[in-house]
């Protein structure tokens, strides 16, 4: 069991974690988010991030998380504030 009890319902704990972390400029996550969209938890994913990279600028921020990459979470973040 995860430290938190969703991430084991996360069906990205079944699937290759190198296509949310894909490497180089202008790496696409399409194999990710295909698994995200259909994801159970994605609510508590979107919690959980924004509770992780919250007040970070783009630099700090990685991967894809609730099918969203870097520049769409800082975005929702600034929208929401």
């Amino acid at each position: 069991m995860s430290r938190f009890a969703w991430m084991d319902d996360a069906l990205c704990a079944q699937a290759d974690p190198d296509a949310w972390h894909p490497d180089g400029k202008g790496a696409k996550y399409g194999q990710a988010k295909t698994v995200c969209d259909r994801c159970p938890v994605q609510p508590q994913c979107r919690i959980h991030v924004q509770r992780f990279e919250g007040g970070h600028g783009i630099n700090e921020r990685h991967g894809l998380w609730a099918a969203q990459g870097p520049t769409t979470r800082l975005a929702a973040e600034k929208e929401a504030a």
